[in-house]
């Protein structure tokens, strides 16, 4: 990885990057292995005899290979949970997430990033390790694995804000598509791993090994990360000079201390580049998150896979996203690098790819019916596409506001969880008992038009130019007199962009 500025093969803000990568490896592999588990955790026999399919139920009649994802009771779970329960179970996630947005990006501002990005996968391992505890409590009831699923969600919402502030340190603009992608990839590849992986545990071990194994995980990845990252390119140990004079310089930092900067939320809240990020932000959520948990469901009940063929299959398109998002990220970066387009129209390019390319696929795939190559085609896109965000509207927040990254990422990504459970509940209401492809199209063209919703907006209203709000001021005294004049100085570059 010959990189420029003469920074060396193991430049110190790629081995952060890549230790960030493997460490959203984690929060991907923890965060989805129930949306597969839950498909051998639940007795569809018992479901079956206990409703009645609609008389007009439409579904693809089964040919060869399939016919293994038909019911057949030695392939059931102990769990009698219907879909909207099972909805519930995959979206307890988001109440907890929901929590812990915003205080996590500020708690990283004041108190540094690094520690407790590993302290929220560490407790992830904890919590994974006592899920089958749970599920098997409350005489198999789904409340204590719904508020397992919770806590989960509450110990994860950190985990993005607390990166964007780390990124914010240690990505210069110039490699921010690039370092970004790499970090941030990590999510697919958890996804890519996690579900073959949880399909394999639950063939071989069961179930309840998905949780007791995959737990394990972070406290390895956790001794590596102790060692090795470091909260800033100021106190690095064993950083080059040039390399960490070549980040300060583009990253401008204010101190290599926690400094407690007040949050200018009037300007922040009435900033019209900032509702851009967070409508994206929300949109994405709505169809990502419909897509991760409801893919398995779908392959179960609609194109009747086996858990083994379910597991890859639903891993593929994760597979292509990140090798979308690493062939995105270098063009990205040249198309600004070399003047072709500024960063703003790169960030609309990208949103617009990530977005309305899935969005095109998804009605496509409405109308694909029982046409298994064709369905398989646009699912996959659909969900490889969005490597593109990456590049687009995922990265901005550091572009608009990079002294308040993990605060505004805490904001976004805070509401955009409440389109990440409705979004899997609204699929269980709608399929409940309806498990036919006019359900499942009505799913699909309803997130076809969230997701258009975003590229109108952000081509609109998105931009790449720092906001003249994110010029800081300190709360000491004594430094009182230089800050408003960095301010000043700061307001006016900021003018002179816009």
């Amino acid at each position: 990885m010959a990189l420029e500025n003469g920074c060396g093969c193991f430049a110190a803000r790629y081995i952060m990057a890549v230790m960030s990568f493997f460490g959203f490896t984690l929060v991907y592999m923890l965060r989805t292995n129930v949306n597969l588990a839950i498909v051998a955790m639940v007795n569809y026999t018992a479901l079956a005899n206990s409703s009645k399919p609609p008389e007009d139920s439409t579904q693809c009649i089964v040919e060869g290979g399939n016919s293994s994802g038909l019911l057949d009771p030695n392939d059931d779970g102990p769990f009698v949970w219907n879909e909207s329960v099972q909805s519930l179970v995959s979206s307890a996630f988001f109440w907890g997430y929901l929590i812990t947005n915003l205080p996590g990006g500020r708690l990283a501002e004041l108190f540094g990033a690094k520690w407790l990005f590993m302290g929220s996968q560490v407790l992830c391992g904890i919590i994974n390790l006592l899920m089958p505890v749970a599920a098997y409590g409350a005489n198999g009831g789904p409340g204590l694995i719904i508020a397992t699923r919770a806590l989960l969600g509450a110990a994860q919402g950190v985990s993005f804000p607390s990166m964007h502030v780390l990124l914010a340190k240690w990505a210069p603009p110039q490699e921010r598509s690039k370092i970004s992608t790499i970090v941030y990839a990590g999510s697919q590849i958890g996804t890519v791993v996690g579900l073959p992986l949880t399909g394999l545990l639950i063939d071989t071990l069961g179930w309840e090994s998905v949780f007791y194994v995959q737990g394990c995980i972070p406290f390895v990845w956790a001794i590596f990360w102790s060692f090795l990252v470091y909260e800033s390119p100021e106190v690095h140990p064993r950083i080059s000079e040039k390399e960490r004079e070549y980040i300060l310089k583009s990253t401008k930092p204010k101190s290599s201390k926690h400094q407690k900067v007040q949050v200018p939320w009037k300007s922040i809240l009435t900033s019209l580049p900032f509702y851009a990020i967070l409508v994206a932000n929300v949109c994405n959520n709505w169809g990502f998150f419909i897509l991760l948990t409801e893919i398995p469901i779908y392959m179960k009940n609609m194109l009747h896979y086996d858990i083994k063929s379910n597991s890859l299959i639903s891993a593929f398109p994760y597979l292509v996203m990140w090798i979308f998002s690493l062939i995105f990220s270098p063009i990205a970066d040249a198309l600004n690098k070399k003047k072709i387009l500024t960063l703003t129209w790169v960030r609309r390019l990208f949103n617009a790819i990530g977005h309305g390319g899935p969005a095109i696929c998804l009605i496509v795939l409405a109308f694909a019916g029982c046409n298994e190559i064709l369905t398989l085609a646009m699912l996959t896109m659909s969900v490889g596409l969005q490597g593109a965000i990456y590049s687009g509207w995922f990265s901005n927040h550091i572009d608009i506001g990079s002294n308040f990254a993990g605060t505004m990422f805490g904001i976004t990504n805070a509401v955009s969880t409440i389109p990440s459970w409705v979004g899997p509940l609204t699929v269980g209401f709608i399929t409940t008992g309806n498990q036919t492809l006019e359900a499942w199209r009505i799913v699909f063209l309803m997130t076809s038009g969230v997701l258009l919703i975003n590229v109108v907006f952000f081509t609109l209203f998105g931009t790449a130019e720092e906001q003249p709000w994110n010029c800081i001021q300190t709360g000491s005294s004594e430094d009182l007199e230089k800050s408003e004049a960095d301010k000043d100085e700061c307001e006016e570059e900021s003018n002179k962009k816009n």
